[in-house]
């Protein structure tokens, strides 16, 4: 069965929370805190990807994004799980997100990601992101970050 797209429920919190932790080695994956931080902002959207099965479901992955001043989207994360990997999870939370940016009046939409991370800068080039410009030691472990930007259409 397909993952579906839902609102973040705060019961899901402890799960995002090792998704992230699993996603990226320390000095880029979030604390509790940062990540809770994120979800609770007032501009923020929070999408789950989940897939039912019999009397469980299972969060496969999740994004956090947030409308900035000016009408300027930014994601802040998205993880998805090892094992969801490979089943459109991650393209499908992006499009909503960026669908959702779109309607709050964003016209451009901006995320940072670690320049060695090879698979999320392939994934974000496939969704039309390109490289504004690079962060040296953006992440507290020392590594260099790029800014990625896309344009949303109107609309």
């Amino acid at each position: 069965m397909d993952f579906q797209l839902r609102e973040y429920r705060k019961e899901d919190f402890e799960r995002l929370w090792a998704i992230d932790q699993a996603c990226f080695p320390a000095g880029i994956s979030y604390s509790r805190f940062a990540l809770m931080a994120y979800i609770k902002r007032s501009q923020s959207i929070t999408l789950v990807g989940e897939r039912e099965g019999g009397a469980t479901s299972e969060i496969g992955g999740f994004i956090v994004a947030e409308v900035e001043r000016h009408q300027i989207g930014h994601i802040i994360t998205i993880d998805v799980a090892e094992a969801a990997r490979g089943t459109g999870l991650g393209s499908r939370l992006l499009e909503a997100a960026e669908e959702r940016l779109r309607k709050r009046a964003c016209r451009m939409v901006y995320l940072e990601a670690a320049v060695d991370n090879r698979g999320a800068l392939s994934f974000y080039k496939k969704h039309q992101y390109f490289v504004l410009r690079t962060i040296p030691r953006y992440y507290s472990n020392g590594v260099d970050a790029f800014v990625l930007k896309k344009n949303l259409p109107e609309g």
